[in-house]
This record gives structure tokens, sequence and C-alpha cells, in this order.
């Protein structure tokens, strides 16, 4: 009987590198945004307290103010989902066309609205704005 011999080659040998933690990425990539979407309907499932209306006219005044100075400001909009207000909005008043008011978010979109869609306006801490911690 003859004897048969067996070799082994292994992958590295024809010149493959293994690319490590690079191959698990796609799965990391879709658990993580999974975790996203969670943390951002928690984040709406988070009664907000309505504060107080004001009148167009304040709120005109905050807006006006806060374009002069280029001051930030939290908006929380006249508007309601599921029997609860959304989060204040961060932004900064760019300017204005006719009844459209135009904001810069605090994430550098863009974004516009109406008077009549704005419940409060309330000045935010710069250091908040550019998040500058004591």
């Amino acid at each position: 009987m003859e004897k048969i011999s067996i070799t082994r080659i292994t992958p590295e040998q024809f010149g493959y590198k293994d690319r490590g933690i690079v191959k698990w990425l796609g799965m990391m990539l879709s658990d993580h945004s999974e975790a996203l979407k969670k943390e951002e309907m928690n984040d709406q499932l988070i009664d907000i307290e309505a504060k107080e209306e004001m009148t167009e006219a304040e709120i005109a005044m905050v807006l006006y103010k806060a374009f002069v100075t280029g001051s930030p400001i939290l908006i929380q909009a006249n508007v309601m989902r599921n029997g609860n207000y959304y989060k204040d909005v961060a932004c900064k008043v760019s300017g204005y066309v006719e009844n459209r008011i135009y904001f810069i978010l605090k994430d550098e979109r863009f974004t516009n609205c109406t008077l009549e869609e704005i419940r409060n306006v309330e000045w935010m801490n710069i250091m908040d704005w550019y998040d500058k911690r004591n």
C-alpha cells in the first residue's frame, strides 16, 4: 500500500491577509443603527412639559433680539404628537423672508417656520451652544 501525503495550505500562503475587525463592521453598523433608532424612540416618548404660551409680539421681540445679537435660543414648537410636545429646538435666527423665519440648528442644518408655529422662545446658555464645560 502506498502512503498518502496530506499537505495543508493556509490562505495566508496564497497572500490572503486577514482583515481582522474590518469584517465585523457591517454587523456592528447594523447593531449601532438599531440602537440609535431605539434611543431616538425613547427620547420621543419622554413627556415634555408645556411651557407658557407666549404672544406673537413677545416671540417676535425675542427672535429679533436673537437675530441682532446672534444669540442662541430654544424654541418649543406649537405642535403636539401623541399628546406631547416635541423637545426644544436649539438654534440661531439666520433671517426672515415675508412670514417665514429661518434658523440654523446646533448641528448646522437649516430649517424655517412661521411665527404661529412657535409656542415659546427662551434664551439658551451660550456655553451649552458651544458645548463648553466649566
